[in-house]
């Protein structure tokens, strides 16, 4: 995209708009999964801002454990977000790279951010942080991102904003944001 039309995009949305289009790219950039966590979006993120990044120092950068990162790892690859490709350097060692779809993906969600990857991660930091939960998913942010854009809304309203899951497993995160009082329910 060239600069004009880059700026004309960021001008034309206002920040909670910015939040819920980026959300948006990160599900489809994660196999159009919004149960996909936060921290697999982080880690999606770092493979694109370093391409030949190993899987030991995306853990040692983001201090995840092993069997943790070997998770988001597979699940990564398994679904074609990330290419694996034996280091030349060290046989052990294997560069990440994020391919296909993921990319693409990314790319426009990295679209709304002048810093790029360090304003996504920073960003996606803040929503954790917001979250306060063992792993918060896209659709968790998209909530509280979709609440900040339309300030009063009904719960249907929210629902409806979503990404066409099983209304069940929409309601069960807008109730655990309330529960865990994320968010209030003035209605």
């Amino acid at each position: 995209m060239d600069f004009m039309k880059l700026q004309a995009k960021r001008a034309m949305t206002t920040r909670g708009q910015k939040s819920c289009l980026v959300i948006d790219h990160l599900v489809e950039a994660l196999a159009g999964d919004p149960s996909s966590s936060l921290r697999r979006a982080l880690v999606l993120n770092r493979i694109d801002e370093k391409p030949g990044i190993t899987q030991t120092e995306i853990m040692r950068e983001m201090n995840i454990s092993k069997s943790a990162m070997n998770r988001e790892i597979e699940w990564l690859f398994n679904y074609g977000c990330i290419i694996r490709q034996n280091a030349e350097e060290d046989g052990r060692a294997i560069k990440l790279e994020t391919c296909g779809y993921s990319k693409q993906a990314l790319e426009s969600a990295l679209d709304y951010f002048p810093k790029e990857h360090k304003g996504l991660q920073n960003l996606l930091n803040r929503y954790i942080k917001v979250l306060k939960q063992d792993r918060p998913t896209l659709r968790d942010a998209r909530i509280i991102a979709t609440l900040y854009d339309k300030g009063e809304t009904t719960k249907t309203d929210v629902i409806d904003s979503l990404y066409n899951g099983p209304a069940t497993t929409d309601n069960r995160a807008y109730n655990k944001l309330l529960e865990d009082g994320v968010i209030k329910d003035d209605g």
